[in-house]
């Protein structure tokens, strides 16, 4: 949860087009499996809905999303290479910005704020309607920054020793060591 809040919190105050605020999530589903990862997830989007804002609370279910596709990509080796962590990367993504696009433009009609403004705001500019603007806005904004965060905890558990990564059998599995 921490990695999470606090990787949020800085990508937030800095307007960057992409959250990074899964990171915690991604490695916890990876190391553990869906229902601590969820359980990570789903309390870190709740904490940080309540101390930023109340848009931030119907995205638990990308949370929720992320930590089932990842598990997934563990049960396939996803992690085993930089190219695989990648591919899954831009898969979660694409699945991930979608079910964004749809809150998003459901509940708040695109404008949630952050980075991922600036590019739907980009896109209407462009002469798009609102419903594709904000489909652009999460789908890329997700691309990026779902392949960022699988490719990192990608690094991170190839970089664990053996030893230690033989008491995560998902993870292990995930990295095929």
């Amino acid at each position: 949860m921490a990695i999470n809040l606090v990787v949020g919190a800085v990508v937030r105050e800095l307007s960057l087009p992409v959250y990074l605020d899964t990171t915690g999530t991604v490695l916890v589903a990876a190391l553990v499996g869906f229902p601590a990862g969820a359980l990570v997830g789903a309390m870190s989007q709740l904490l940080m809905g309540l101390l930023t804002g109340y848009q931030y609370l119907p995205f638990v279910a990308i949370q929720w999303l992320l930590a089932l596709l990842v598990v997934v990509a563990t049960r396939r080796r996803g992690f085993a290479s930089l190219r695989r962590s990648l591919a899954w990367g831009i898969l979660c993504g694409l699945c991930c910005g979608a079910a964004s696009a749809v809150i998003s433009y459901q509940l708040f009609r695109g404008g949630t704020g952050g980075g991922v403004a600036w590019v739907t705001a980009a896109a209407r500019a462009a002469g798009f309607p609102l419903p594709v603007a904000v489909a652009i806005g999460s789908g890329t904004t997700d691309v990026l920054d779902k392949g960022i965060v699988i490719v990192v905890v990608g690094v991170l558990l190839r970089a664990l020793p053996r030893r230690l990564l033989g008491r995560f059998p998902l993870a292990a599995r995930a990295t095929a060591r």
